[in-house]
């Protein structure tokens, strides 16, 4: 009975510290649980909090999303109706460039065009200027030729050989005495009971800003006591522009000492010229042959070289002029002719010499056609030497032309 109740009082003692551990468990635990549970509700509301926030920035970035698609939208309908409008308008531009391509060349051709006219219109109002000097001339209208000097730029005046001769060269400055004077000399010269003026040969080049021109004249000229003599001149005008449509005469020379077997000698030339053209072979046969020997002189081309004596004839004009020679056109700037003794003259005839020959081949030149004349014993001029200098520049010809 005893050990029973011992028995009996251990049992008690192990279930009451049991009991009391049990009890010390279970404190801890529910402290422990506790903990977890309010760090679990801190994570918790940490976690709802954060939850709000991103969906509140989910809520935002839809927003954004929502506008920016309208936005995007918008755009490319912007898009699409620009590049309608791109198609359109390139469509539209290539059409536009098109007809500015050919609006600019046809401007640019017109431009042109018109260059060459106004170009051709102020050489024309120049022509017009030295022809109406000569028209002025052959009506012994001397006011009508003093009329021509006058303007802004300064005028040279000559009359070699008396009745009028003399110098005057006139400027704006002292036009009022100089015009007069220049009036007077012209006066002078047509000095007649009557005058019949015969422009027997006339070449008038334009050459840029200036025309040049050059004419062979007769005058019959009658005294008061009825008496006829016929005088002869070499005259000279050069003509100046000023602007588009007006021009000035600037240089007039009046070489009246030329004689009658000059001016015969001058005449023969210019038929040498038309002879050469038109290969007339007997005219050029009765120029260049004669009693005195002649020659031929060519500097340049197929045909270059010296032809004498027989050659002349059987050669240049047989051979080179009548078979060689298809075409040829002598343009004449510009003439002088140099005295050499009483029936002797030298003769310079500058311009552009084109030459075609029989098999195709094309020349032109710039060419001083060089002559001797020679009267012969019954005063009819024989050309004894044709030097065809075809080697010459531009620069060459115009710098002997007078300006």
């Amino acid at each position: 009975m005893k050990t029973y109740l011992c028995d009996t009082m251990d049992v008690k003692y192990i279930l009451v510290v049991i009991i009391i551990i049990t009890f010390i468990v279970n404190i801890v635990s529910l402290f422990y649980l506790n903990s977890q549970i309010a760090s679990l509700s801190s994570s918790y509301n940490t976690l709802v909090n954060n939850y709000n926030t991103l969906r509140t920035y989910y809520q935002n970035l839809n927003s954004n999303y929502t506008t920016l698609y309208s936005s995007y939208s918008n755009l490319v309908n912007s898009y699409n109706s620009l590049s309608s409008q791109y198609a359109k308008l390139s469509s539209e531009y290539n059409t536009l460039m098109a007809k500015y391509d050919n609006l600019t060349a046809k401007y640019n051709t017109l431009s042109q065009n018109y260059t060459i006219l106004s170009g051709q219109l102020a050489l024309t109002m120049g022509t017009m200027t030295v022809q109406s000097f000569y028209i002025y001339l052959a009506q012994v209208n001397t006011q009508g030729m003093e009329s021509l000097l006058v303007g802004p730029l300064a005028s040279y005046f000559e009359i070699t050989s008396p009745p009028g001769n003399g110098t005057i060269i006139a400027s704006p400055a002292n036009s009022s005495d100089a015009l007069p004077l220049i009036g007077s000399k012209l006066s002078q010269f047509f000095n007649y009971l009557s005058v019949k003026t015969e422009v027997k040969e006339l070449v008038i080049t334009p050459l840029e800003n200036y025309v040049l021109g050059e004419g062979l004249v007769s005058f019959n000229d009658q005294y008061a006591n009825g008496t006829i003599v016929t005088n002869y001149a070499l005259i000279t005008v050069v003509a100046q522009e000023i602007n588009l449509s007006t021009w000035q005469v600037v240089y007039v020379k009046i070489n009246n000492a030329l004689t009658q077997s000059q001016y015969n000698t001058l005449v023969t030339l210019f038929n040498l010229i038309q002879a050469l053209e038109s290969k007339n072979i007997g005219q050029l046969q009765s120029i260049l042959v004669g009693p005195y020997q002649s020659y031929v002189y060519i500097a340049r081309g197929p045909c270059a070289g010296n032809y004498s004596g027989l050659d002349v004839p059987n050669v240049f004009i047989d051979t080179i002029i009548s078979k060689d020679v298809s075409s040829l056109q002598f343009e004449l700037y510009y003439f002088n002719i140099t005295p050499l003794n009483p029936t002797t003259s030298l003769v310079d005839m500058y311009g552009v010499l084109k030459i075609t020959l029989s098999n195709g081949s094309t020349y032109t030149s710039y060419t001083d056609l060089r002559t001797t004349v020679e009267l012969e014993p019954n005063g009819v001029p024989q050309v004894v030497a044709l030097n065809i200098i075809n080697d010459l520049t531009q620069q060459q010809v115009v710098s002997a032309l007078p300006k």
